[in-house]
């Protein structure tokens, strides 16, 4: 607490007399924050002849001395300094004065108010501000040093006030976000929600917290996850004032969540498939067989080998997804090697670039010519390439747009980046592309960019997707790079124990 304290000696302070305002100046002098704000001055006693019972136990309770007459009070305090005059009668007040030394000051029982009043208007206040200022200090620490984007709101939704981490992330002032609208603060696509499911409103609606989960693109069209809280304020009548607002971005725990259902997913598919390559595949080459036979018999007209012709070449097309269920499914037992990024991408353009010039799309390159050689497969890393160029394809009309492939290093990974400006990719989209057998495509299997990711992710990388609508996508493969201790060049005895 701030120091206030009185610089030079001690002032002793008594009372003479009983009036009606001993009673106050004894519960003042009593008081902690008189005791903190003044602490060089001290009530020694109270002098008065009376000794009434009421005065007696009061002066008991503030352990104050009481003395009958002013000598006994100058025998025990010769260096008193004050004495506040109580006394309701004029010759009380005469003996009183008259006894006194000179040097010592005396106040009337009105000055000794006016006094006071001003004493507690102002010095009293000193510790309750500075007890102020600390809770407030505390607060805002607390308040700052939270992760969550914390708002302060009216009951219109217009921003009272809000915690560093709001001005942090989205660098701009505090004052730029005061008086707006909550939902102006992300814009776009962040509230785009009925009144019933706001979270704000609900609060609003029915003076208790409600919660709800927001999505918004960052500027890479990479998908954010919130978690949004809002709690109520009211005051001391119950009524409601204002509406705490606290936004927790959830996007790494939604990821999680999703890798560990793409996980179960996975264990569900990889058991499916043991019943598909049983139940369904022995019948299925039965029918090929058959339909063969029945190809090379004589006296088969020409329509009705048409229809056999047809049905070889579904039996064959079926083959085809099971053969991709079983790859997906199936626990890869390619031993990751050492892969040339550039030669690969070069070697996927040059296999596609006859497809994109039937269509009039523009295939190019941006190679890194110092980019580290990444783990992984090199026919597996062509295969998701092909998958992502042929994904760019279809996403752009004929003989428009250009398709871009970079390498380079990012992160401390290899990065291979398939670029394109297509029609890009709606949020609900974004959110089941990397889902097996999700396909926006009539004759679409749905597995190519979910065995790509299960590739990428066989080897330690991970890859990403941008994407915005009417600019185009951009599919990231993070690949970790080759180190120089790799492969045998590290011996049991010499990784230290």
């Amino acid at each position: 607490m701030q120091d206030i304290a009185k610089a030079g000696p001690e002032c002793l302070v008594a009372i003479g007399g009983s009036g009606p305002e001993l009673m106050q100046l004894l519960e003042m002098f009593d008081c902690q924050d008189i005791r903190e704000g003044f602490p060089w001055m001290r009530l020694v006693g109270v002098v008065d002849g009376t000794t009434r019972p009421e005065v007696s136990g009061a002066l008991a309770l503030s352990r104050v001395r009481l003395f009958s007459t002013v000598g006994e009070l100058l025998s025990a305090h010769p260096e008193v300094d004050i004495v506040f005059d109580l006394h309701a009668t004029p010759e009380r007040s005469r003996a009183l004065r008259g006894g006194l030394p000179e040097g010592v000051s005396v106040v009337d029982a009105r000055a000794a108010m006016v006094f006071w009043e001003m004493i507690m208007s102002g010095k009293i206040c000193a510790p309750c501000q500075s007890n102020l200022h600390q809770a407030r200090a505390f607060l805002t620490t607390v308040l700052d040093g939270m992760e969550e984007d914390i708002l302060l709101l009216d009951l219109e939704g217009r921003i009272v006030d809000c915690n560093r981490n709001v001005t942090t992330r989205l660098g701009q002032p505090k004052s730029a976000f005061q008086g707006r609208y909550c939902h102006e603060v992300e814009g776009g696509s962040f509230c785009r929600r009925s009144r019933r499911e706001c979270p704000f409103r609900e609060t609003v609606m029915t003076g208790k917290k409600a919660e709800a989960v927001h999505t918004k693109l960052d500027d890479d069209g990479r998908l954010l996850y919130f978690r949004v809280y809002t709690y109520p304020l009211f005051n001391e009548l119950s009524e409601l004032i204002n509406v705490v607002e606290i936004r927790r971005d959830i996007t790494s725990r939604t990821y999680t969540e999703q890798r560990l259902q793409q996980a179960q997913k996975m264990a569900a598919i990889g058991e499916l498939s043991t019943y598909i390559a049983h139940e369904i595949r022995n019948p299925l080459f039965a029918i090929g067989g058959f339909a063969r036979s029945l190809l090379r018999a004589e006296n088969l007209d020409e329509e009705a080998q048409g229809k056999v012709k047809i049905i070889l070449e579904e039996a064959s097309r079926l083959d085809g997804i099971l053969k991709s269920i079983l790859n997906y499914a199936r626990p890869s037992d390619t031993k990751a090697g050492e892969v040339d990024v550039n030669s690969v991408v070069g070697e996927t353009v040059q296999l596609m670039s006859i497809g994109c010039d039937q269509e009039g799309i523009r295939i190019k390159t941006n190679l890194d010519s110092k980019v580290a050689r990444a783990k992984g497969v090199p026919e597996l890393l062509k295969q998701c390439l092909i998958n992502m160029v042929k994904n760019s394809m279809e996403a752009m009309e004929s003989g428009k747009g250009c398709i871009t492939l970079f390498t380079g290093m990012e992160d401390e990974y290899v990065i291979v980046r398939v670029e394109d400006t297509g029609r890009g990719m709606a949020d609900d989209v974004k959110l089941k592309v990397f889902n097996p057998f999700f396909s926006t495509k009539d004759k679409g299997s749905g597995l190519g960019l979910a065995m790509t990711k299960k590739i990428v992710e066989d080897v330690g990388g991970r890859i990403s997707l941008s994407s915005h609508e009417g600019v185009g996508t951009v599919v990231t493969l993070f690949l970790p790079p080759v180190l120089a201790v790799d492969g045998d060049t590290l011996d049991a005895e010499d990784i230290p124990a």
